[in-house]
């Protein structure tokens, strides 16, 4: 078990001792409130919202004096479940809020969001007016005893109707829980020997789910693109709680629509990318600078992941909307799992013609070139709140040009000049190699080429945007060094 939840058990297991399962709360002796499974409905998400104090991460969230009024705000703007913090000592939680709260939402449903470890522990939580409870899948693996507590959790859920939600953090969790038949899973974000949070990873941790099997998507929640992202990649709900907390609630409906657009959008661009990137030995492959559907087809047909429009008017491989269309719909035709992205700079106008060939399907993203990480905006526009496609792209000298944070979920590095990009000038390879020092993915463009490519892939990166110095003129590539660096970064990562 990690170190986190060992400390939470060990202090749950003595007061368990000196008070009982029920904390010493006064628990009702029979249930007078309804059973409320939740209802899972296609065409929106199982929104759960969470009343929660603080947390060893955060530290102090919220007061929360009125835990029913916050409730009552939830389910006013659209939360399908209310999920309850009931540990009292690292999250400032009790079964009197949930015993509160159910009593007077009787037809809601009440998730116990609790370090459950016994058996006996599922009785209380149905008399205390719970619908579902939380089974954190780290606490039962690797010892036979767990394993049978575990065992006898879920009869006794079964035996009172509760619902569990399993869950997981990683891909050995998966698997095991897979292996007990789940209704529903949570992917939680948020590592629990370090408390970091990596949103790719949960999210991708979703294609290994099959099917049948809802889930929901846990932590690391803090904006409406990320509601967004959850739909994308066809999550079946949401659980929130810091984000929720610090604004009452009232983010809630923004959240929602996110999530929404991102279930009707029809690019799988990010599951694509991070089938790639988690699922293959080499980097992800983006040829930029197309400027015609022949150079179009052969970077498709060398094996290239995803190719770029160049949307800045100033550049020598600028493309029109129309010249956009042209090949984008002449690829799709022929090889729709090419990615298609639209390159833009910081610039309203850009902004507003990129985001029109996305909701067209012309266009699967955006990469947003020139990034100021000094704030969220680009073009006018909090990407805070977006709904379409993104990732950024900033000029990058040495490791002070790395935004220290940004909703992006990744950050595609040029070079630094007056051009803004499409030079050839390459990036030092000694800042990068600072960088990848302090962080575990790296996503390069500038200057790649056949001269420099071995001492490139050396920094084991994620992505590399390769354009001018495999062009035998301005927006013309040379086809045969399109193919041998495609195939040398291949070989080179097998």
């Amino acid at each position: 078990m990690v170190e986190v939840l060992k400390k939470i058990t060990q202090k749950r297991d003595l007061k368990i001792s000196n008070l009982g399962f029920g904390f010493g709360q006064n628990i009702p002796e029979k249930r007078e409130v309804p059973l409320c499974p939740p209802n899972f409905d296609p065409n929106m998400p199982l929104m759960i919202a969470e009343i929660k104090r603080c947390s060893p991460s955060a530290g102090q969230i919220g007061e929360i004096t009125n835990p029913i009024k916050l409730a009552q705000t939830y389910l006013n703007n659209g939360a399908k479940v209310i999920s309850i913090l009931t540990e009292e000592d690292y999250f400032n939680g009790t079964l009197a809020d949930l015993i509160s709260v159910k009593n007077t939402f009787k037809n809601a449903t009440i998730l116990r969001k609790d370090f459950i470890q016994y058996a006996e522990e599922i009785k209380i939580s149905y008399l205390a007016g719970a619908d579902m409870i939380l089974i954190i899948i780290a606490m039962f693996m690797g010892e036979k005893t767990k394993e049978e507590e575990l065992q006898k959790i879920l009869s006794e859920c079964k035996s009172y109707s509760l619902t569990p939600l399993f869950e997981i953090h990683n891909q050995e969790e998966c698997d095991f829980a897979l292996k007990l038949n789940p209704s529903i899973l949570g992917i939680n974000s948020r590592n629990l020997n370090t408390f970091d949070i990596d949103k790719n990873k949960a999210l991708n941790l979703k294609t290994f789910i099959p099917g049948h099997i809802k889930t929901i998507f846990e932590s690391g929640i803090d904006s409406s693109f990320d509601g967004y992202l959850v739909g994308s990649f066809g999550f079946d709900g949401m659980l929130c709680g810091s984000y929720l907390v610090k604004n009452e609630g009232k983010n809630l409906p923004n959240l929602i629509k996110a999530y929404q657009k991102g279930k009707k959008q029809k690019s799988s661009f990010f599951p694509q990318i991070f089938k790639s990137l988690y699922g293959t030995p080499y980097p992800l492959i983006k040829i930029c600078g197309i400027t015609n559907i022949d150079d179009a087809i052969a970077c498709a047909e060398a094996g290239a992941d995803l190719i770029g429009f160049i949307m800045a008017d100033q550049s020598p491989r600028y493309q029109d909307q129309k010249s956009i269309k042209e090949i984008s719909k002449a690829l799709s035709r022929l090889y729709p799992q090419i990615l298609k992205v639209g390159v833009i700079m910081n610039k309203k106008d850009s902004l507003i013609r990129a985001k029109e060939l996305f909701k067209e399907g012309i266009l699967d993203g955006l990469q947003l070139h020139s990034y100021d990480s000094s704030s969220n905006e680009f073009g006018g526009f909090n990407l805070k709140e977006a709904d379409f496609n993104f990732y950024v792209c900033v000029n990058f000298e040495n490791i002070s040009d790395y935004p220290e944070e940004t909703i992006s979920p990744f950050v595609l590095l040029d070079s630094k000049t007056t051009l803004g990009g499409g030079s050839g000038k390459s990036i030092s390879l000694t800042e990068l190699q600072k960088l990848k020092n302090t962080i575990k993915n790296l996503f390069i463009a500038g200057g790649i080429g056949e001269d420099n490519i071995h001492d490139i892939l050396a920094l084991k990166p994620k992505m590399l945007d390769i354009n001018s110095k495999i062009e035998s003129s301005i927006g013309k590539k040379d086809i045969n060094k399109l193919k041998n660096i495609i195939n040398t970064i291949k070989l080179a990562s097998k």
